[in-house]
């Protein structure tokens, strides 16, 4: 289990939880200052059913700070406690348009934001079988370097 200044990261599938291995990725020039950079893939079969794959922060008891900073092909989460920041992010485009219609041609699933993690969605529809999150924090973040969480996280830059 990864453990993180604000709490024990938890993967859960369909609500159980499930062993993983987080992987230490090094830091780049978009985020000198980390002090935890991690990948984590599941790999999980779709079935033609609805399931979800959540990664949180077990017991996080959210802030009025926290607050999604999503990007192109990237939903993510920052949530912070004390003097850190930490950011979960998954890959996806997630939304609906009012008619309906997904907002992603690109991705055959849906993300969701908690209180305390990001998830994605396992459509009726879903092929994809392998899903990253990427997390990252800082201590001590301030205005100037704060963006870097968003950075270390993003699972298309790994």
């Amino acid at each position: 289990m990864l453990e993180t200044p604000l709490g024990n990261i938890e993967l859960l599938i369909d609500g159980k939880p499930v062993e993983y291995n987080a992987v230490p990725v090094g830091l780049d020039k978009l985020c000198l200052n980390l002090m935890g950079r991690f990948r984590i893939t599941i790999s999980f079969r779709p079935d033609g059913k609805k399931h979800e794959i959540l990664c949180r922060i077990k017991d996080y008891i959210s802030t009025r700070y926290d607050g999604i900073e999503s990007g192109e092909r990237l939903e993510l989460k920052s949530f912070y406690k004390d003097c850190y920041k930490l950011s979960i992010s998954a890959e996806g485009d997630s939304g609906y348009y009012p008619n309906g219609t997904r907002v992603s041609d690109y991705y055959d699933y849906d993300n969701e934001y908690y209180n305390d993690g990001v998830s994605y969605l396992i459509l009726e529809s879903t092929s994809t079988s392998n899903y990253r999150f990427g997390i990252a924090w800082i201590k001590n973040y301030n205005d100037a370097n704060e963006v870097q969480t968003w950075y270390g996280a993003d699972t298309t830059l790994m």
